[in-house]
Order: structure tokens, then sequence, then C-alpha cells
């Protein structure tokens, strides 16, 4: 039994229907943007902002309570600001993969640095030094993460 090949006669406007839709789709399947040009710098200067605050506030003598409270408000502020920002930006389908190891790692550098320095310095040095290197580390990740995906 011989196996016949037929031959479909295609109008050239179905044709070009097709390729739009395949053209569609792959526009579809590509990763979104992951995320704005400002976002990095904002999450980064929030939470070491926040934690800078923090520690500072843990610094000041105990008589004056109100620059004190003052801090932890501002701190409070400015955390609560980076998880909302955050949450907003990062929990969409696409946004921030998993990172590989390497990636994980760099985000073990701070409480590591901060916890040296808390053995030295007490609850100020963590704090301080959390805010600064969790700061810098955040920024760097979110950077190397958006070079990433605009290479792609």
């Amino acid at each position: 039994m011989e196996h016949q090949v037929t031959v479909h006669d295609i109008a050239p406007e179905d044709a070009l229907a097709s390729l739009r839709t395949a053209a569609r789709a792959r526009a579809a399947a590509r990763r979104p943007d992951p995320w704005p040009g400002w976002y990095p710098v904002t999450a980064a200067g929030l939470f070491g902002a926040g934690f800078t605050a923090i520690g500072l506030s843990v610094l000041l003598p105990q008589r004056l309570r109100l620059p004190a409270a003052l801090l932890q408000l501002v701190a409070a502020l400015l955390l609560v600001g980076h998880v909302v920002v955050s949450h907003r930006i990062e929990h969409r389908p696409g946004i921030v993969p998993t990172p590989a190891y390497p990636a994980a790692a760099a985000h073990l550098l701070p409480p590591a640095a901060a916890g040296a320095l808390a053995l030295l310095f007490g609850p100020a040095g963590f704090l301080l030094t959390l805010g600064v290197t969790g700061g810098l580390t955040h920024l760097l990740v979110l950077h190397r993460e958006r070079a990433r995906a605009d290479a792609s």
C-alpha cells in the first residue's frame, strides 16, 4: 500500500492569519519585563535604611527616648514600604526566578557579617551591618537579575 501525500491549497489570507496567530503566541510566551528600572534601588534603599534606622535607635542613649522612638517608627515605615513594594513587584508570574546556588549564597553574606559584628558591638552592630550589607546585596542581586533578563 502506497502512502499518498496530499497538498492543500491554502488561501493567502488564511496563511497570513496563521502567521499572525503564531507571532501573537510567541509574544505571549516571552518572559515579561522583570520589574521597573526604579525597583532595585527602591527596594534595596528601603531595606538598608530601615535596618540602619533601627540600629541607630539602639545606639541612642536611653534618656533620649523620643528620638529613639521616632527612629523606630521611621524604620518600621521603611521596612513596611520595602515589603509592600517587593510584594507588588516580585509576586507576579515569571518575575523573580529561584536563584541558583551562587545567587542564593550571596543572600547569606549580610546576616553572617552582621552576626560577626553583633559579637563585637551588640545589637546595634548587628542591625547597622545588616542594613548596609543587606541593602547592598539586595541591590546587586536585583541588578544582576535585571541584566540577565534583559540579555535573554
